[in-house]
């Protein structure tokens, strides 16, 4: 039996929209949903159009995915990226190895922030309670999320109702 694990992870300097982040896919594959923000965050941060500088990593880095068999769309005008795909988690992960120089963190490695974790928890929390029933709780500092969650109907007024959780669980000014 094949058990579907999101390939959202939502983490500080990588998962720059919160929500829907990152890249990664379940056990033995299974079609997943991940945004990836190019710019220093959009629904947790306000902020203005992204730079070019940003928007060119963001570029490179979905044809650096592209060039290493994860198929995902070019990023959107604000910096967004949205992927669904069907890969097991190893092939994701060597992508995103290989790409990790064009990584909107530039590839850094998120340690583990019990502050993080607990916004995230709250975050999380918030969301369910707003109608996202799959909303999972987040690992650690991370947060993967199923494509289940990602699609639910209900996901859009719940990231309006839990903005505040959002920018909370954000990433810092750093």
């Amino acid at each position: 039996m094949r058990r579907r694990v999101s390939s959202a992870l939502v983490t500080a300097p990588f998962a720059l929209t919160l929500l829907l982040t990152g890249c990664g896919s379940g056990e033995g594959g299974g079609a997943d949903v991940a945004s990836v923000s190019g710019g220093a965050g959009d629904k947790a941060v306000a902020s203005a159009q992204p730079s070019a500088d940003s928007q060119d990593k963001a570029l490179k880095f979905a044809q650096c995915m592209r060039e290493n068999g994860i198929d995902m769309p070019d990023p959107d005008s604000s910096g967004k990226m949205a992927m669904t795909f069907d890969a097991p988690q190893e092939k994701v992960q060597a992508a995103e190895e290989a790409c990790r120089q064009y990584a909107p963190s530039g590839g850094q490695q998120i340690r583990d922030d019990p502050q993080m974790a607990e916004n995230l928890r709250k975050l999380a929390r918030c969301m369910r309670d707003n109608g996202v029933e799959a909303y999972p709780d987040p690992e650690g500092s991370m947060m993967r999320i199923t494509k289940e969650a990602g699609e639910d109907p209900d996901l859009k007024a719940a990231e309006e109702k839990c903005q505040q959780q959002a920018a909370d669980a954000g990433p810092g000014d750093s």
